[in-house]
C-alpha cells in the first residue's frame, strides 16, 4: 500500500531540438506544436521556428501516483506536429507511444537532433528500445531516422 501513495517522476519528453526544411531550405516562422499525454493528463505547448528553421522544447516531466499501482500500464504519448498554410491536416515530425515512465535513450537521441523535411513522405519506423526490448518504439515521422 505505501507504494501507491508515493509520487513517481514520469518523463513525458526529453529536450527537443531540430531544424525543419523544405527540400533543404530552412522554414522560418512555422508553428511547431507538442502534445504529451499520460493517463488522463495532457500537456501541450508550441514554438515558432527561427530564421534558420530551428526549433526547441524543454524537457517535460510530471509527478504521478499511477506507476505505484500494479494494475497500471504506463504509456506516454508524444506528438510533435505542424500544419502548413492552406493544409487541413497536421504533419508529424514525431509521434510515438513510450511504454515506461522513463524516456528510452533511443528516443532522447533522436529528439535532441530532429531533421524533418516537408518534402519527405511520412514513414513508420521501429526503433530498438534497449532499456525495454519488449517495447520497441514505433515512430511516425517525416524525419530521416
Amino acid at each position: 500500500m505505501p507504494g501507491m501513495l508515493k509520487k513517481h517522476t514520469v518523463e513525458l519528453c526529453p529536450e527537443v531540438s531540430g531544424k525543419i526544411t523544405n527540400n533543404g531550405i530552412p522554414i522560418k516562422e512555422l508553428l511547431i506544436e507538442r502534445s504529451l499525454t499520460y493517463a488522463d493528463e495532457e500537456y501541450s505547448d508550441n514554438c515558432m521556428t527561427n530564421a534558420v528553421g530551428e526549433f526547441s522544447f524543454t524537457a517535460k516531466a510530471i509527478k504521478s501516483r499511477l506507476p505505484g499501482n500494479i494494475l497500471h500500464e504506463p504509456v506516454v504519448r508524444q506528438v510533435l506536429e505542424f500544419t502548413l498554410d492552406g493544409n487541413d491536416s497536421e504533419t508529424y515530425i514525431w509521434a510515438t507511444n513510450q511504454h515506461n515512465i522513463t524516456c528510452p535513450d533511443v528516443c532522447k537521441s533522436h529528439l535532441s537532433n530532429l531533421n524533418p523535411d516537408i518534402c519527405n513522405d511520412e514513414e513508420v519506423f521501429e526503433l530498438v528500445n534497449v532499456e525495454a526490448p519488449e517495447y520497441p518504439l514505433i515512430v511516425r515521422s517525416i524525419c530521416s531516422l
